[in-house]
C-alpha cells in the first residue's frame, strides 16, 4: 500500500510542478510588466518545495507495514433467533 500512496502522491506532484514550470516560464516572458512576478515565483518555489518534502515525510511516517488486527473470539455470546 505504501507504493500506491507514493505513486499517487508523486503523480500529483508531477502535475503541480509542471504547472509551476509553466508559470515560471510565463514569469520570465512577462517580467517587464511587473517587478513582483519573479519574487512571487521564487516564493512559490520555496512553498512548493517545502510542501513536497513534508508530504513525503508524512507518507513515510504514517505508514506502518506491520498493521495487525486482533479479533477476540473467546467470548461466546448468544443471540435470540429472529424470525422474519
Amino acid at each position: 500500500m505504501l507504493l500506491v500512496y507514493l505513486g499517487i502522491y508523486t503523480f500529483a506532484l508531477v502535475l503541480v510542478w509542471w504547472l509551476f514550470i509553466v508559470s515560471r516560464l510565463h514569469s520570465y516572458k512577462f517580467k517587464n510588466f511587473s517587478y513582483n512576478i519573479v519574487k512571487i515565483t521564487n516564493l512559490l518555489f520555496a512553498f512548493l518545495l517545502t510542501l513536497s518534502i513534508i508530504g513525503y515525510i508524512f507518507i513515510f511516517m504514517s505508514y506502518e507495514s506491520n498493521q495487525t488486527i486482533n479479533l477476540d473470539f473467546t467470548d461466546k455470546k448468544t443471540y435470540p433467533e429472529t424470525n422474519y
